[in-house]
């Protein structure tokens, strides 16, 4: 995969988080869209979407965000330990983008976590390129489980978000992303490894007047 490539797959996956499956779809993560496509195609090879260049010494400085702690909740089987599983995923999202740091989230997913998986590998190819978020800082208002077993060995967690604005630089030689600040709502699978809570999938909920609409995802209609 050649540079310009790698660099359209960041951005879709950097606000696939952030923005309703209606308008940007897990189909994101599968490979280059139709758009990706004839965006690569284009003219310049090395800047495909014909960006303005940028001074790399003008760019807005990388974060130096201190790695967030893991909360106990994490290796506790309980309703608890399943929302703040979730809630730090979230709220280490910053961290990991700024710092190309992964490791914050491998041992809160699930391997065969595609979507997770792939945030892991995008985020590491952003920081290679050098590559880093800046604020886009996730707010947790609230969190819901609803589980199965007793105590619960698998289920889904619902979070209640809002992201901050923010701005990806994931080419310092070329103009930076600005993205807006998003609220919604993040649905998570999860299950206990035996250990700990381990996420094995999650989606952001349609927006409530697509709530009938088939599910991206694959999943039943809401």
């Amino acid at each position: 995969m050649n540079r310009p490539v790698q660099r359209l797959i960041i951005i879709a996956l950097a606000v696939l988080l952030v923005v309703p499956l209606g308008v940007m779809g897990l189909g994101q993560l599968r490979g280059p869209s139709s758009e990706q496509q004839t965006v690569e195609s284009g003219q310049d090879p090395q800047n495909p979407e014909n960006r303005p260049t940028a001074d790399p010494a003008a760019q807005p400085p990388r974060p130096e965000l201190p790695r967030p702690a893991e909360p106990a909740g994490l290796t506790e089987q309980s309703s608890e330990g399943a929302q703040a599983t979730l809630t730090y995923l979230l709220e280490s999202y910053d961290y990991m983008m700024s710092s190309g740091d992964v490791s914050v989230w491998e041992n809160s997913i699930d391997p065969n976590c595609q979507v997770c998986v792939s945030f892991l590998s995008n985020a590491e190819t952003l920081d290679a390129q050098g590559g880093y978020l800046v604020d886009g800082a996730f707010t947790v208002h609230s969190t819901a489980f609803e589980g199965t077993g007793e105590p619960p060995a698998t289920g889904t967690v619902v979070a209640d978000f809002t992201q901050e604005e923010s701005i990806l630089v994931d080419d310092p030689t070329l103009q930076a992303n600005q993205l807006a600040e998003v609220t919604g709502q993040l649905i998570a699978t999860i299950a206990w490894d035996g250990e700990r809570w381990r996420i094995t999938d999650m989606s952001i909920a349609p927006p409530a007047d697509q709530a009938g609409a088939p599910s991206d995802s694959g999943g039943p209609e809401g």
